[in-house]
């Protein structure tokens, strides 16, 4: 797709309430846009009561415009696997249910190797390389015996995708006190995203 005459790709990440991914990515330079939604759902255009019920399968999710000439898929994945569990089902901090289960979908073919490799490096590696010595990750892992968890991260092809509500769209902006389980200050603090739209001069 073209934005402005600039090429753009897009992918789908999920990984707890959409409203703190869709905060962070939304300050990440090279990113264009960012919308929170459902992804993979069962029936169409679910309400968030239906997916919450269980009458609609679908994950909270976010859809990422970027220009790749300024950030490559690689990047992106980096920082969506610092500020999620890649080891729970449906749990990313205090949020637990399927519908925050973690997901990579994709709409190019041409992206799923980059994928799978990270997926396979996440697996054999862990978790991605701490950006300072301070805790800005809470995907830690207790395994038994030095064994690692299976990274449970979905990876599949975009059935679908939903837009939430307006209102629910950079929900953290109207309601700062909201839960998250993102460390989204301390993001900010160390450079890797940029201030909120609203606090930039």
């Amino acid at each position: 797709m073209y934005i402005n005459g600039a090429f753009m790709k897009e992918l789908y990440l999920a990984g707890g309430p959409y409203y703190g991914l869709q905060e962070v990515f939304s300050r990440v330079k090279g990113v264009a846009r960012v919308r929170a939604g459902f992804a993979n759902c069962s029936r169409e255009a679910p309400s968030k009561e239906d997916i919450y019920s269980g009458k609609a399968e679908g994950r909270e999710c976010i859809q990422i415009i970027y220009n790749p000439k300024k950030i490559d898929i690689v990047s992106l994945l980096s920082l969506f696997f610092t500020v999620i569990n890649p080891y729970t089902d449906g749990i990313q901090g205090k949020a637990v249910g399927p519908q925050y289960r973690s997901g990579i979908y994709y709409t190019s073919h041409e992206d799923t190797m980059q994928i799978s490799y990270y997926l396979i490096f996440l697996q054999n590696r862990g978790i991605t390389r701490p950006m300072t010595d301070a805790a800005v990750v809470f995907n830690e892992f207790e395994g038994e015996g030095g064994r690692r968890p299976p990274v449970r991260t979905e990876m599949k092809p975009l059935e679908n995708f939903y837009e939430a509500p307006e209102e629910e769209q950079f929900y953290l902006r109207k309601h700062p006190h909201a839960y998250t389980p993102i460390h989204i200050d301390l993001l900010e603090e160390l450079g890797t995203i940029g201030k909120a739209e609203n606090e930039r001069k």
